[in-house]
């Protein structure tokens, strides 16, 4: 006799359900094994996520007596960088110094850092230009760890950095031939552009230096704040023309690449920044 289909179906599902049943047996003897064996405490699978921790920044913004500034001049399409000048205020016999740093610069990663970066980029090689900084690091932390890149390159601490679109940038600044420098060669230094002395001399009060301020960090990234950076700006106004110099971090120049003289650039920022070099 044919079963009836209300039969088979009923059969069906207690054979199902009996698998489901077994499945889940075994499964918690499984686990139950693990936590006996491993000796781990049993509270629950959420014990075995490890907490998420807060993204902490690469590098921190100082203030300083004698501010070491990183500037970028980035592309303003894909981020990469096209020339670092680094501005140096001493706030104590107000100055200012602009060095500029071919990113041509060749470099060699300490074993340290090169470890840091690999874990980001497997492919980055220990021997690069500066240029290749955003080639291998996303541009979301790549000007981070490019101060820690120029802070061991140059062997000194980096108080804050900024990211300034080349638009903006090239109103500011602008390429100067090298030749009568203290460099070996004729890289272009970056000084500032007629335009932007014109304007500097057009700034007399505090009011409008608090706005051209304000004005600038709408358009630019900087690791200080624009509170901070209001700090610097007694220095800032009291500064003559006289007191602020350009230069070209020392080495030599060739069609590939910049070569950094580490004992003649270790005396030239000495000269700038005297005992507050390694700070």
């Amino acid at each position: 006799m044919k079963k009836s289909a209300g039969k088979l179906f009923a059969t069906g599902f207690l054979k199902s359900f009996l698998f489901f049943v077994f499945f889940f047996a075994v499964s918690l003897l499984s686990y139950r094994l693990v936590v006996h064996f491993l000796d781990i405490e049993d509270g629950g699978y959420e014990e075995f996520i490890p907490p998420v921790e807060k993204q902490q920044p690469i590098t921190e913004a100082r203030l300083d007596d004698v501010s070491k500034h990183l500037i970028y001049c980035v592309d303003e399409d894909d981020g990469s960088i096209k020339k670092i000048v680094l501005e140096i205020l001493d706030c104590k016999k107000v100055k200012l110094f602009y060095i500029t740093i071919p990113i041509k610069t060749k470099l060699t990663l300490s074993d340290s850092l090169h470890s840091k970066l690999v874990l980001i980029k497997p492919s980055i090689p220990q021997f690069l230009k500066l240029s290749a900084i955003t080639g291998y690091i996303p541009k979301e932390i790549a000007y981070e760890y490019g101060v820690l890149i120029i802070e061991e390159l140059l062997n000194i601490q980096i108080s804050y950095y900024s990211v300034v679109p080349s638009s903006l940038y090239e109103t500011v600044f602008t390429g100067k031939n090298n030749i009568n420098n203290s460099s070996e060669d004729g890289y272009p230094k970056e000084v500032f552009s007629d335009g932007f002395i014109e304007f500097l001399h057009s700034i007399d009060t505090e009011t409008q230096l608090r706005s051209y301020i304000k004005d600038i960090y709408n358009m630019i990234y900087s690791n200080l704040s624009y509170e901070d950076k209001l700090n610097y700006m007694e220095t800032y106004l009291k500064i003559q023309g006289k007191d602020i110099h350009f230069d070209l971090i020392a080495g030599t120049d060739s069609n590939s690449a910049y070569t950094i003289d580490q004992s003649k650039a270790s005396m030239q920022l000495k000269s700038y920044m005297g005992d507050y070099i390694g700070e």
